[in-house]
């Protein structure tokens, strides 16, 4: 077995501190600071995360096998996280139907939707190879947002579409590649133009770059302004190179060893990642924004120093176990039943 790699641990313990901090300013994002906190969050955290899962997927079809119970695992979380939102959602709106909609989606939930998809793309692209691959995944990702309002998030199509390159991309990146950006020149290189690159978005999005911003959440082109319909192939190109320059600046500045708190909790990011979202839409329903003056720097920073905590909480041993009992319940079970491993 390979020993574990974590800077990918500690990478993705960055990141999901990241999505919890924009999810939490998507209500409030109102003023300069917190507008240009949640655009510079939303340029890159999705498409790294993304890029890391791609990394990550290398074992899921090996030597023409698919391994079908991660595919199972992820449509079980989906629908779990699916219900959970169904229910937090209903409460905001004042009432919880009984029809779900599992087809549609542009909430949270829509990450293990488009997992799921990617997946059942790996055993072409094996076939295809690297480049060809890569080619059609970028065509497809500047190409799918004029798909319209007709395909929208149906299937998270929208996501699916604009986010698959850094998913392939992590898919083909090797363990050289990653090596090699990470040590001497190469590494200094991408943390300078990962810091620039933020730097300039976190001063300059209120001002310059707002009527642009939608091309960093996936969205299909017809979202844009009419007079932008033509060159959103381009404005999302260029935020891929942003989202690129972010992601392989903070990849190459976190070590390759175990840090305090940062490591754990790159280990457990799904329970994070589900549960922060229902807590969030409770904070709402609770009113209990109305205590944060999104005016005071300090009270906002005082509210991210909070999701760092409530990500600490969500990976807690009892609580990340009890997370974990509930995703496996079902395979469990056929595993008792059957003998067989779900």
């Amino acid at each position: 077995m390979a020993p574990r790699n974590y800077r990918i641990d500690n990478v993705k313990g960055v990141l999901i501190i990241l999505v919890v901090i924009g999810h939490f300013l998507l209500p409030i994002s109102t003023t300069r600071f917190t507008t240009n906190s949640q655009y510079l969050i939303y340029t890159f955290h999705m498409p790294c995360f993304i890029f890391i899962s791609g990394y990550l997927a290398k074992g899921v079809y090996r030597d023409g096998r698919f391994k079908w119970g991660k595919l199972a695992r992820l449509a079980w979380l989906y629908l779990l996280f699916e219900l959970g939102v169904h229910v937090t959602e209903g409460l905001l709106e004042g009432q919880i139907g009984w029809r779900v909609d599992l087809f549609h989606e542009s909430g949270a939930p829509w990450y293990l939707l488009a997992l799921l998809l990617w997946y059942l793309f790996i055993p072409l692209c094996s076939r295809l190879g690297k480049w060809v691959s890569l080619a059609l995944a970028l065509a497809v990702g500047l190409a799918g947002g004029y798909a319209g309002s007709g395909l929208g998030d149906f299937l998270a199509a929208d996501r699916v579409f604009a986010f698959a390159p850094f998913f392939f991309m992590g898919y083909f990146f090797t363990g050289r590649e990653l090596k090699g950006l990470c040590f001497g020149g190469r590494r200094a290189a991408a943390v300078i133009l990962g810091a620039l690159v933020g730097a300039g978005i976190f001063l300059g999005t209120y001002d310059f770059l707002e009527p642009y911003r939608l091309a960093v959440y996936g969205a299909m082109y017809d979202r844009f302004s009419p007079e932008l319909y033509s060159l959103c192939w381009l404005i999302r190109l260029i935020c891929y190179g942003a989202a690129g320059a972010l992601s392989f600046g903070l990849i190459a500045f976190l070590p390759d060893r175990r840090l305090p708190f940062l490591t754990k909790l790159g280990q457990r990011t799904l329970s994070v990642y589900v549960l922060h979202r229902l807590i969030r839409d409770l904070c709402q329903y609770f009113d209990l924004y109305r205590f944060l003056n999104v005016h005071s720097k300090a009270q906002v920073l005082l509210m991210m120093a909070g999701c760092v905590a409530l990500s600490a909480v969500l990976a807690w041993g009892p609580v990340y176990g009890a997370f974990q009992w509930l995703s496996e319940a079902p395979f469990a079970v056929w595993e008792k039943v059957t003998g067989r491993k779900g």
